[in-house]
């Protein structure tokens, strides 16, 4: 929990060490991670995550490796680096990128390897919650991530727990003012979904469930026809985006842990 909310800081340092001085001739390294980084994110389809339309504040002001000023968080077009006109700023842009995404997943990873060696959880595999966390937050970028701690875009239903906080944030998800969760803590917000994955889990019948088996269990199958015949039977799955939309839920999940080689922490 303490390293999680360390590299929370740190993340967030960062972010705002570039944001704040427009003529920093250099971007501050990530640390580096054994594997080697690729040079492309993998290619999931549209975009899942909650608060993905967000747009940027009115008068927002970038500096010199296309970052908001001020905000620690990006808009899905900012991440894309669309508002970026300059050569140069864009390759300063990607290079931050590339590195900042590496280091969520090196820390994300560690923090995931110590949860998931918790007896209550060993069954749940690493590897598909850091593939969850980048899909549902874009890497930590998100609205909600950054303003409510929130890395699984986690509903809010009103529910009481010293995980979470008060309130909710609107944003866009399956309509235009849904509601979301406020966690007191990005270690918070893993902890909830480590027991919400308890319960998807109860369908597995395997007594040494892999991969296939955890995607079945959250969109009813491995493919959209699948889910959506699991949802016309009755069935209930994880996200809408199970059934809807030109990739399954669970083929992205896939797709994330197969690019990024994210079994190695399970």
């Amino acid at each position: 929990m303490k390293n999680l909310i360390i590299f929370c800081a740190i993340a967030n340092i960062t972010f705002y060490l570039f944001s704040f001085n427009k003529s920093q001739p250099e971007p501050i390294q990530a640390p580096t991670i054994s594997a080697p980084i690729k040079p492309q994110t993998p290619e999931t389809g549209a975009e899942v995550y909650a608060g993905r339309n967000d747009k940027e504040p009115e008068k927002t002001k970038y500096n010199n490796y296309g970052l908001p000023i001020g905000r620690s968080w990006l808009t899905r077009a900012e991440s894309k680096g669309e508002h970026i006109t300059s050569p140069e700023v864009k390759a300063r842009f990607k290079k931050w990128k590339k590195n900042y995404q590496n280091q969520f997943i090196k820390f994300f990873g560690a923090e995931c390897q110590k949860e998931y060696q918790n007896k209550k959880f060993k069954s749940i595999p690493a590897a598909l919650v850091i593939a969850q966390a980048i899909l549902e937050s874009n890497y930590g970028l998100s609205r909600l991530a950054a303003e409510g701690n929130n890395l699984f875009g986690v509903k809010f239903r009103g529910k009481k727990s010293n995980l979470i906080k008060g309130g909710y944030i609107l944003a866009f998800d399956d309509g235009p003012n849904n509601k979301f969760t406020r966690f007191v803590s990005q270690w918070a917000s893993l902890r909830n979904q480590s027991y919400l994955l308890l319960k998807y889990g109860k369908r597995i019948k395997a007594k040494t469930p892999n991969l296939n088996d955890w995607l079945t269990a959250l969109c009813g199958g491995l493919t959209i026809e699948q889910s959506k015949r699991h949802v016309k039977k009755g069935g209930t799955v994880y996200a809408t985006s199970c059934y809807k939309g030109g990739k399954c839920y669970g083929e992205k999940l896939r797709e994330i842990i197969k690019f990024y080689n994210l079994e190695k922490y399970n």
